[in-house]
């Protein structure tokens, strides 16, 4: 049977990321997705800093829409705008991303198969076997050293020892015909998404995506949301079917076992406050890449030989996302009275020009501002 260097289970941006920096080392990379197409099963609104699109070297014709502003509103309809003079994020195509990540990946030599779930993952003393079941039989694939990057929900992980997130959040979304919007709008009310948010963000082309997330009936909310936007005149018709998530809001307990790293959603590297995923798990696919690395020169695949990754990503991440769940936390558990009471106090004390201060405000750290803030509101 051949050995190949590795497998990566998952054909996301984190999976695609790792394939692409291995593959370019020389590695021989396999990746295997159980959907039959770069594009299936996606719930993300697809939105980006600056910083992530330079960072990776993402395409400019990903971008569908650049945002410089948004305007967040309580349940009384009471509102704030942050407003930036130029724009701190992009909206892309969030399909064609996992196309062009991939794209760069098989440019420098990994190879795809679609239709192909992962059942097992069985690490050995000389190599790991990953179970495939295809469309009409199963297969063994082994290799080196595989990486977990599936997204959230998985059972890999549990099979392996390294534990479940057991906080999340749902999430649902769908493309609609808007009108007259043209910056995002995020919407925190406890009747419509209980202990999450709501948004519309405007695309192209007349069009924009609605969604939330939230604790309670995602499918159940998302209807009541679309009924009151279409209420207000803001939008005038869905354009396709809703997607359905759930967005882990911790980390996974380990992340590493022998032979296995697991990355992005499936790890939870995700931000709790938004439920972005995007840039964290590319930010960890390049870590868990120079990792594996290093394991190749020193042959050395062992959960010891691995554990670099989880105290480097850690070491990056862990604090934003403490900060973040703390905060997620706090407001989900506002009621929408002490939400507009909230909304009302932060008016008065300038909060938006706090938050959109260059030297606060980051669309991808949010642990500074959070604390910025909470000092700034206390006491509340």
């Amino acid at each position: 049977m051949m050995l190949h260097d590795i497998i990566i289970v998952g054909a996301g941006p984190a999976g695609s990321r790792i394939a692409q920096r291995l593959s370019q080392l020389g590695y021989g990379v396999v990746v295997v997705e159980k959907n039959l197409s770069f594009g299936d099963d996606i719930c993300c609104t697809g939105i980006l800093s600056q910083e992530c699109l330079s960072a990776f070297g993402l395409d400019n014709g990903l971008v569908l829409r650049q945002a410089s502003s948004a305007k967040f509103l309580a349940p009384s309809g009471e509102y704030f705008r942050l407003c930036r003079q130029s724009p701190v994020a992009a909206i892309v195509d969030r399909a064609r991303l996992n196309v062009h990540l991939a794209e760069m990946a098989e440019a420098s030599g990994a190879r795809y198969l679609f239709g192909a779930k992962a059942s097992d993952i069985l690490p050995q003393a000389d190599a790991v076997e990953v179970r495939i079941n295809g469309q009409s039989d199963e297969t063994v694939l082994r290799a080196k050293a595989a990486v977990i990057s599936t997204g959230f929900g998985s059972t890999l992980p549990a099979r392996l020892g390294l534990g479940e997130i057991k906080q999340f959040v749902l999430g649902a979304q769908v493309q609609v015909a808007i009108n007259g919007i043209d910056e995002v709008e995020v919407y925190f009310d406890q009747k419509l998404t209980p202990g999450g948010f709501a948004w519309l963000v405007p695309t192209t082309d007349g069009r924009g995506l609605v969604g939330l997330l939230t604790r309670g009936q995602a499918d159940s909310s998302l209807e009541n949301l679309l009924t009151s936007l279409s209420a207000q005149g803001k939008i005038a018709s869905n354009q396709a079917a809703p997607s359905y998530d759930v967005v882990p809001l911790k980390p996974l307990p380990r992340t590493c076992a022998d032979r296995v790293l697991v990355v992005g959603e499936a790890a939870g590297q995700v931000k709790p406050t938004t439920g972005g995923g995007i840039y964290y798990g590319l930010l960890c696919a390049d870590i868990a890449a120079g990792v594996l690395q290093q394991a190749f020169k020193a042959d050395d695949f062992s959960v010891k030989g691995l554990a670099a990754y989880e105290d480097r990503w850690r070491a990056r991440l862990n604090r934003e996302l403490v900060i973040g769940y703390w905060a997620r936390t706090l407001l989900a558990n506002l009621s929408n009275r002490r939400i507009d009471r909230l909304f009302r106090l932060a008016g008065k004390k300038g909060l938006a020009e706090l938050i959109a201060d260059g030297n606060s405000f980051s669309f991808d750290w949010h642990g500074r501002l959070l604390l910025k803030m909470v000092g700034s509101l206390l006491p509340f």
